[in-house]
């Protein structure tokens, strides 16, 4: 083999991808091609980044994920070198899914990390650096997860799913009773959704103007409050983030510092004490 490309849909030789998945989870064979040349001296085939996904637009999503802009196109070969590679060459290493999640990348956290943001455009590094990474930051994603019959489909590691409001609720309460950082609010949500977050005490919702602005500056937070989504995940793999997951959504752990928290509460835990030393570091 000679070269390696990342799979992520339909007719993406052509340019644009039909289908395929959402942006935390296509960066995951996106990291282990990447990695593998690296190890390998393999040459990189530029990923098809921009996609056409009919469901955005049935499900009036504000975001349409098509991806069009977020990513130059530096990394790798492009153009009709790529078409002529992935359609008629023997010699292209083909990396697709996420099995493993971050396991086979994640002792390269500084070389994924430092690839993402040399090809992520500009503009959208720019928007992300408007975050006040001094505060927590709280994921709530809904769009096109749906809801689950019941907690224990959560509980049991059910995963794409949306998370309780009440259980957010919690732990932005039990946050409150140790620190007066102010908390921001990222999500794909109506504001309708979100009443019962946006209603208390110094919480506000943002939004950098993408998908891939949002990862960033939430990777930058303090803390990070996740969704139960590998958007969330990465968030906090890319800023080594201390991290409250929901219980059962936790799905490896990613953070190397153990001066850092990363662990799931429910909603009448106490917080560890870890965790309240990092809020009140000051």
């Amino acid at each position: 083999m000679k070269y390696t490309f990342v799979s992520l849909g339909r007719l993406e030789s052509f340019g644009i991808r039909l289908g395929g998945a959402g942006l935390g989870n296509i960066l995951f064979p996106w990291a282990n091609a990447i990695v593998y040349a690296k190890d390998n001296s393999l040459i990189r085939i530029q990923t098809t980044w921009r996609s056409l996904k009919l469901g955005t637009f049935i499900r009036k999503e504000k975001d349409k994920r098509m991806y069009s802009d977020l990513f130059s196109g530096r990394d790798g070969i492009g153009g009709l070198r790529k078409f002529f590679l992935l359609n008629f060459s023997n010699k292209v290493k083909f990396f697709s899914g996420m099995d493993k999640l971050f396991d086979p990348f994640k002792h390269e956290h500084c070389f994924v990390k430092s690839e993402l943001l040399r090809i992520i455009n500009p503009s959208h590094i720019t928007q992300a650096n408007k975050f006040d990474g001094n505060s927590i930051a709280i994921h709530i994603r809904m769009g096109d997860f749906s809801v689950p019959d019941t907690e224990n489909i959560l509980r049991e590691g059910g995963w794409n799913y949306q998370l309780p409001i009440g259980w957010y609720k919690s732990i932005i309460t039990k946050i409150r009773e140790f620190s007066k950082l102010p908390i921001y609010i990222f999500s794909d949500a109506e504001d309708i959704c979100l009443k019962e977050i946006l209603d208390l005490e110094g919480c506000t919702r943002v939004h950098f103007g993408s998908a891939i602005s949002d990862m960033i500056a939430l990777s930058n937070a303090r803390l990070l409050v996740a969704s139960a989504s590998t958007f969330s995940m990465w968030a906090s793999f890319l800023g080594q983030t201390s991290t409250i997951w929901f219980p059962g959504q936790m799905r490896q752990k990613i953070i190397k510092e153990s001066s850092l928290f990363e662990g799931e509460i429910d909603y009448n835990d106490r917080l560890p004490e870890l965790l309240i030393n990092i809020l009140n570091n000051d």
